[in-house]
């Protein structure tokens, strides 16, 4: 059995995006996969896209929530998987992602996080550019933080419980950056 791969979208009134997303995800037919949707209470008919997908969810629940790291934090807290990400809700995976993932990390056990290319959608889901943009501990060290996608990282299990298995709840912007950073350190 491939390694389990645990997904996370949090959403809130992205109804128009969240069909796309949630389909990269299924669409990817990987065959150990946990997928989860935190929606903070969305009133622009996101929950008619969540009650058609229900059944091909890991879990899924819409309620007002403390926010993006509160919604991310009760996601990862319903996963199990060995490979963990989140994706937002207007974001998309490419089809052939999960397998990749899976294959670098079952190929190089020492690898703790990956990131591949940035990606940027239309409104329609067409891909309009991809861009490789390679960051390592010492970009961090020289203030070069600019765009680690959440989109395009995924992390073992492992990481994420020594860099303290969470999200910071206080930031309200760039909880991604917060999470690297610590998972450099």
């Amino acid at each position: 059995m491939p390694l389990k791969i645990s997904i996370v979208t949090p959403a809130f009134n992205q109804g128009g995006f969240l069909e796309d997303t949630i389909r990269s995800v299924l669409t990817q037919h990987y065959p150990n996969l946990e997928y989860v949707i935190i929606d903070g209470g969305s009133t622009d008919g996101s929950l008619d896209v969540l009650k058609r997908y229900a059944d091909k969810l890991t879990y899924c629940v819409s309620e007002p929530d403390g926010g993006h790291a509160a919604a991310l934090n009760k996601g990862f807290a319903r996963t199990t998987g060995d490979i963990m990400a989140w994706i937002n809700s207007d974001d998309m995976y490419l089809p052939w992602t999960f397998q990749v993932v899976s294959e670098v990390f079952d190929a190089f056990p020492s690898v703790s996080w990956i990131s591949g290319f940035n990606a940027w959608w239309s409104s329609s889901g067409f891909l309009t550019r991809a861009e490789r943009t390679p960051k390592g501990i010492h970009d961090y060290l020289r203030g070069n933080y600019g765009w680690i996608q959440q989109e395009s990282v995924f992390w073992r299990r492992s990481l994420w419980d020594a860099a303290g298995g969470h999200i910071d709840e206080k930031m309200r912007l760039m909880v991604d950056g917060e999470l690297w950073s610590r998972f450099f350190l």
